[in-house]
This record gives C-alpha cells, structure tokens and sequence, in this order.
C-alpha cells in the first residue's frame, strides 16, 4: 500500500482542456493525460463561466492594447475562477502558444503555492518576438520555459528573462505503435493537417488512377473540433499504423509567412515514426530534427511533381523488404526516444525533481515495444 507521502498529488496542472476542443490542441491534453499516468498530478479544468465567450473576447484584445496591457493578468477571460489552497512541488502549464498564457489570471494561488512552476509552450517561431513581447513577459513567474521549438529557444528566454530550454514533441506511443499485434497496412498513404498543395495534387492523381488508397483531410483544420480528444487521437493512431506511407513536412508548410523562414520539426513526425509507418515528404532542416532522428531513411524526401511522387511509391512497391525495414526501424526508434514520458523526464530533470517509479515502468514497456518492432 503507498504511504499518503507516496499518493498525495506533487504536481499541479492546469488544463485547457474545457475551454479549447480544436484538434491542435488534442496532443497537448494527450500529453497531460500520459502524464496523469506516470506521476502524483491534480489536474485542475478551467471551464467557461458568466459571459465567457464576450470575456474571452475582452482579455485577448486588451492584450494588445500598450496602454492597457498591465491589465491582461488581472482580466479572467470569463472562466470560472480556480483557486489553489494546496502546496505542490510542481506547477506544470501546457499551453500552444502565448496567447493561451491569457488563462491563467482565472488561476489564483499558483504563484504561491507551487514550488517549481514550468510552462511548455508547443508553437513559438523567433520572428514572433516582438508582436507577442508582451504575451512573453506574462511568463516571468515561471521558473524554467519548455520549448518544442529549438530555433526559438534564445528569443523566447530573452523576451521573458528566465530559462528556456529545447524539449522536443512527441506522442503515446503506446497508442500509435502497431505493436506487438502490427495490423495489415491497408492504407497507401496517410496525410492529415497542413500539406504540400502540389504533392497533395500528386496524389490525388495517382489515386484517381486507382493505383494507390490515399487517405487525407477534406475539412479545414480550424473546423475540427473533436468532442473528445482521446477518440480523435485513436482514430489518427489507428489510421496511421495502418499506413504504408505517412505524409510528413516541416511545422507550417502551408503558411511560410507565419514561420518566418524558420523550419522546425512538427508533430507529424513522431505519430508516424511511432506508428511504423514511411515518412514520405520533407526533413526539417533545423539541426535538432538530424539529432533526433539520426537514423537512415528517417524522411523519404519526395519531389513535388507527380512523377517524383510516383517514383518513390513504385520503388518501395517493388521492394518490400526494404520498405519493412525502414517501417521497423521507425517504430522501434521512435519507441526508444519519442514517447510524451521521455519529454516529462526531460522536464523533470529541468524542474531538479526526480522521476517517479510508474515513469521507469512505462520506459520498460516501450524498451519492450522497440525490441518486438526490431525483432519481429
């Protein structure tokens, strides 16, 4: 039986959870939950309250407003008010990008009653630094900023004048992994999100040839908006280990303004390395992505005109071996590396708190994995 010292919550964590259903965010709660998993948490919803959506409107204008901005982290964007009476080691905010930042003026108390306070911000491109400079300063009563972006790192800790550190993306890949039951890949190509039009229109042109089952979004991102995140996150789990190939660019291909020029590695990569699959399109070229997947055939670069895609669907048609390798490797890489617990390790090494007892069982579990991936 655990000891009340064993059970008692040592870590904090405020969710969005209650108040943001767009499918972007489903990785981020995916991450809490993983976390809820392996570690002593209270996880806390912020939820809509009395006029939300007008609030909500209200705080994320006066934001902007340089005469009124000394206002936004008193301004509760119409939530119900969460108050923290309880002390904790950690106090743990995963948000998106800055603008969620926002929410935490419904929270009183986390100041003062968490010892170690960390925020992971998912989305962050250096070229934002001055419009959102103010977002930034809202972080100075963190003690360390978690970055998925490493090219934004310098930017970030500058801007908000504490630590900030590179923890890269991942994913459960105890969801994504085909192991240890690998089902039949009935898909020929999987692409969900933000894509390469010109690839994109490839595809479709081998497909309406009826040479290949090509799996892709019809609804714009903005739109989707899951009733539950755990659903959603099966449902591409489910999709992608079934894929032979899994479509893959740098974060923001289709909005190069928003990025600034900046490549950095998004989350498609490790959901398709987890779940076995080729990743078929273009590596990030920032050099944290050649460190994380140092391995061959990590990205299988694909040429924009139809041919080019053609080429390489047919190359890997006509050598399956080959093809079963480059899968196996991915599914067993990702396993060892690019699990949602070896980023809470990481950030736990970063908040000076050691890991936990359930975190080192669940890294056996996956040491498991990558060695059937290997093994067969």
């Amino acid at each position: 039986m655990n000891s009340p010292l064993e059970t008692r919550p040592r870590v904090c964590m405020v969710s969005l959870r209650g108040t943001n259903n767009h499918a972007a965010w489903c990785s981020n709660y995916e991450f809490e939950d993983v976390i809820g998993e392996i570690d002593q948490v209270e996880r806390l919803h912020l939820e809509p309250g009395y006029a939300h959506e007008m609030r909500k409107w209200f705080a994320r204008r006066v934001i902007w407003k340089p005469g009124l901005q000394h206002l936004s982290q008193y301004v509760n964007p119409g939530l119900r008010p969460i108050v923290l009476k309880k002390e904790y080691d950690l106090f743990i905010f995963i948000c998106m990008n800055p603008s969620d930042l926002v929410y935490l003026s419904a929270v009183k108390g986390w100041k003062e009653q968490c010892r170690r306070k960390v925020c992971y911000m998912v989305e962050f491109y250096a070229g934002w630094q001055k419009e959102y400079a103010f977002h930034l300063s809202l972080l100075e009563h963190f003690d360390h900023i978690a970055l998925s972006f490493s090219g934004s790192t310098e930017a970030v800790a500058t801007a908000a004048g504490i630590p900030c550190q590179h923890v890269p993306l991942a994913t459960d890949v105890l969801r994504f992994s085909p192991f240890p039951n690998p089902p039949n890949r009935c898909i020929d190509v999987y692409s969900m999100g933000r894509r390469n039009a010109t690839v994109h229109d490839a595809l479709l042109e081998i497909s309406a040839r009826h040479r290949i089952f090509y799996v892709y979004d019809t609804v714009p991102g903005l739109l989707i908006q899951p009733t539950d995140h755990r659903q959603h996150r099966n449902l591409i789990a489910n999709c992608a280990k079934r894929s032979k190939f899994f479509v893959t660019y740098p974060a923001k291909v289709d909005v190069v303004s928003e990025t600034r020029g900046q490549s950095e590695v998004g989350a498609r990569f490790y959901e398709g390395a987890a779940a076995g699959a080729m990743l078929l399109g273009q590596a990030p070229t920032v050099s944290a992505f050649a460190k994380e997947f140092n391995w061959p055939d990590a990205v299988i670069d694909v040429a924009s005109e139809e041919e080019g895609v053609r080429a390489v669907l047919d190359q890997f048609a006509d050598n399956p071996t080959a093809a079963e390798v480059i899968r196996r490797r991915n599914a067993a890489e990702a396993a060892r590396r690019f699990d949602w617990s070896h980023r809470w390790r990481d950030i736990l090494r970063i908040a000076g708190m050691e890991p936990t007892l359930r975190l080192a069982e669940r890294e056996e579990l996956l040491s498991d994995l990558a060695d059937l991936a290997v093994s067969g």
